[in-house]
């Protein structure tokens, strides 16, 4: 009689999904297994009984009782019938006159199995994996006692199976994302890893401000989002895991590095880019990649990892989309903490000094302010660009011991230009976010200003969007703090971040600061014109002063006073210089009183000249 293969599931592919997730396949025996297929024999009163599970081509024991066999070929394995149909009994009295089973199955030290009962192992979903079943030597039936207790067995197994899943799930996967946590990613990667490959590491840029502004359900969701995007542009022998918060690691087994930098990372990058929907809001949330190759950045996955968190954190300073490691940089947090030596001595021996930018109202033609820019002049190397040491000092935490310098150095360049009867501009500072976060800021800004007398003329601030969108209700604390001693507030760098017309209207701030990014093209892009027109008009609608950053052109200069912007600051009018060379520009004005505070003026903090440098803060 010749043999029936057996049918294949209507839901064979979920099925197979189902089974892999079940993570069961070629594990070790367990004792909870192995009892339970023990007690069916007993109860069924058979000498063969098993725990089965059926993939795409085998059946594979997880516990058996009664024959030494691992697995049989799917296509003459009794089970294979059982899971068919996934809700019921599979009972053959005499399997010597059924077509559809191989009698000899386990070979010839064991005499042809001629009975088999099964019950299904059915997923939570419904899919019929596996089989609880016990087999005999000889023909017979099942009481109804038996087939009750068979299939509260195969329950139970059922069960476990589902505690088993949801135990796995929980120890190796993301719970926001069902991705692979760290741990089952490092495992993955070590069963999948290939001779050439790349490994990325992505961070979405402002999950921690969007959480501050929108909440964490808000920021969950366009987490959520994003590994959604990640498993539908990756291919499926990629790896996905998900480190944490906005942080996701990927592994590309058997990729060309020329191909990727040139097709897959730019399409990864654009497409994480897009828009977030959540509800009503539209979020925008800048991602930066960090890509790393093996074998050329490491043969393991901690030093592959290492390499593409040094390329991301050079992707975040530069603001590019991706970099790739490149050894010839370094490792740019090295090179930082390398640095923080020097940086700590610069500090002792005053070695860093203001430059100053003015900022020239449209309407007048005249000078209404000027911005302190942080400059490093080194005994061996001379002026340093702000390139190559802020990032350190904001990497190594110095970043707000040098801006209470900042801070200051310019109250005593501004005594000293009105000790020269000149008629002093009120100077910007650059605020970081480790200033605003400590306990003492308005408290320092309080100790400057006693050092003129009280004279909030002297100072303002300026702080980013991302400073204060971190954490919104201290912002706006410190901020009201600020004002309160008569210090301005603007806004530096305004369009590249999250520009929210809530948070202007809640933040106690006088000033705009509209980015260089937009002035650069308003003469050459209506769309940039007319962003800039409109940055113009809501602010003044909200009683605020505008200052247009990076102005270069006589084009761009006239744009903005057709526009009515209130100021303009850029290279047209001036690069930063020293503040000797800045007294030079001021019209002389009534003498004031001398203060001591410019007679004691040390000669660390006195310019020390220098090449013309780009605008940094």
């Amino acid at each position: 009689m010749p043999h029936i293969a057996p049918p294949l599931p209507a839901d064979e592919a979920e099925r197979l999904a189902h089974l892999e997730d079940l993570g069961i396949l070629d594990t070790e025996p367990e004792k909870e297994f192995d009892r339970l297929v023990q007690l069916a024999a007993i109860i069924c009163r058979t000498p063969i009984g098993a725990i089965t599970f059926i993939d795409g081509q085998r059946q594979w024991f997880k516990a058996r009782v009664g024959f030494d066999v691992t697995a049989t070929p799917r296509d003459l394995a009794f089970c294979a019938y059982t899971i068919a149909e996934s809700d019921r009994l599979l009972e053959v009295r005499d399997t010597e006159i059924d077509p559809r089973f191989v009698t000899n199955l386990f070979g010839p030290d064991v005499p042809p199995v001629r009975f088999y009962a099964g019950f299904p192992l059915q997923t939570r979903e419904g899919s019929a994996v596996g089989a609880l079943c016990v087999m005999d030597v000889v023909p017979r039936a099942l009481t109804a006692t038996q087939r009750e207790a068979l299939s509260k067995l195969a329950h139970t197994v059922s069960t476990q199976l589902t505690l088993r899943r949801a135990l796995r799930v929980a120890t190796q996967f993301d719970r926001l994302t069902g991705l692979p946590n760290w741990f089952h990613f490092e495992s993955q990667f070590d069963q999948r890893k290939a001779a050439r490959s790349v490994v990325v590491l992505a961070r979405l840029k402002t999950v921690g401000q969007l959480t501050s502004a929108h909440g964490f359900r808000t920021a969950d969701a366009m987490i959520q989002q994003a590994a959604q995007r990640l498993r539908s542009c990756v291919k499926e022998d990629a790896l996905i895991g998900r480190v944490k918060r906005g942080l996701f690691v990927m592994y590309f087994p058997d990729h060309d590095p020329a191909d990727f930098r040139r097709i897959t990372a730019p399409a990864l990058s654009a497409c994480l880019a897009e828009p977030y929907t959540v509800g009503a809001l539209t979020l925008m949330c800048p991602v930066h990649l960090g890509i790393a190759i093996q074998p050329e950045d490491g043969a393991k996955l901690d030093d592959l990892v290492t390499a593409a968190d040094g390329a991301l954190q050079l992707s975040i300073e530069r603001d590019e989309p991706f970099m790739f490691f490149d050894k010839t940089l370094d490792n740019l947090l090295s090179r930082h903490y390398r640095l923080e030596p020097q940086l700590r001595r610069a500090l002792r021996q005053n070695e860093f000094i203001n430059y100053y930018q003015p900022k020239i109202d449209l309407a007048t033609g005249k000078i209404a302010g000027v911005e302190a820019l942080i400059r490093w002049v080194h005994p061996e190397r001379g002026l340093v660009s702000p390139m190559d040491f802020v990032p350190a000092l904001e990497f190594t935490g110095l970043i707000a011991e040098a801006g209470s310098q900042v801070i200051q150095r310019a109250i005593a360049d501004w005594w000293k230009w009105r000790a020269a009867g000149l008629e002093a501009p009120r100077i910007a500072v650059n605020v970081a976010a480790e200033q605003l976060r400590g306990n003492n800021f308005v408290a320092g800004l309080q100790a400057a200003l006693a050092a003129v007398d009280g004279n909030p003329a002297a100072l303002s601030i300026e702080v980013t969007e991302s400073i204060l969108i971190t954490n919104m209700e201290r912002a706006i604390e410190i901020l009201s703090e600020v004002r309160a001693l008569g210090i301005p507030v603007a806004i530096d760098d305004f369009g590249t971040g999250y520009s929210s017309l809530a948070y202007l209207v809640t933040l106690p701030i006088d000033e705009l600061k509209v980015d260089r990014a937009f002035i650069r093209k308003i003469t050459t892009d209506p769309a940039y014109l007319g962003i800039v027109e409109t940055c113009i008009t809501l602010a003044h609608s909200l009683k605020l002063k505008v200052v247009a950053e990076g102005v270069e052109t006589v084009e761009q200069a006239q744009a903005l006073q057709a526009l009515q912007c209130d100021q303009a600051q850029g290279f047209l009018y001036s690069k930063p210089v020293p503040a000797d060379e800045l007294a030079r520009m001021l019209p002389a004005q009534v003498r004031p009183p001398v203060s001591p505070v410019a007679d004691a003026l040390s000669p660390a903090t006195q310019p020390q000249g220098g090449g013309t440098l780009p605008e940094a803060a």
